[in-house]
């Protein structure tokens, strides 16, 4: 249907009973404008508050991260040590009090792959 058969079309619709029509018309106008502001309001709405979510992620993101680090500072073997030493009060073992030992072949077994000769 081209564009003049159309608008030809809409005018013989609008003829009989025009004023009813043009009011029904104008109504839906209305109800669709309406609509479209509402809907447009609500995006908005949303898209600030997924804005103000991704900011507490990231916040959360790098508290994490501060944290392990935090985690890993504690965990440290110079701390490890220096606690060990100060609040346990141990320390190293001097030359003589070490004991060597020797392994026996007969006690010691190693896993072996199977194929891989020993």
């Amino acid at each position: 249907m081209t564009h003049q058969g159309l608008l030809s079309q809409t005018l013989r619709w609008l003829g009989s009973g025009w004023p009813l029509r043009l009011l029904v018309l104008a109504l839906l106008v209305v109800v669709f404008a309406v609509g479209v502001v509402l809907v447009a309001h609500q995006t908005r709405a949303l898209y600030g508050r997924l804005q103000v979510e991704e900011h507490v992620g990231d916040n959360l993101d790098s508290e994490y991260e501060r944290l392990l680090l935090e985690q890993s500072a504690w965990a440290g073997y110079h701390r490890i040590d220096q606690l060990a030493r100060e609040e346990l009060h141990m320390q190293s073992p001097n030359q003589g009090s070490l004991v060597l030992m020797r392994r026996s072949p007969r006690v010691v077994q190693t896993a072996s792959v199977p194929g891989e000769q020993q």
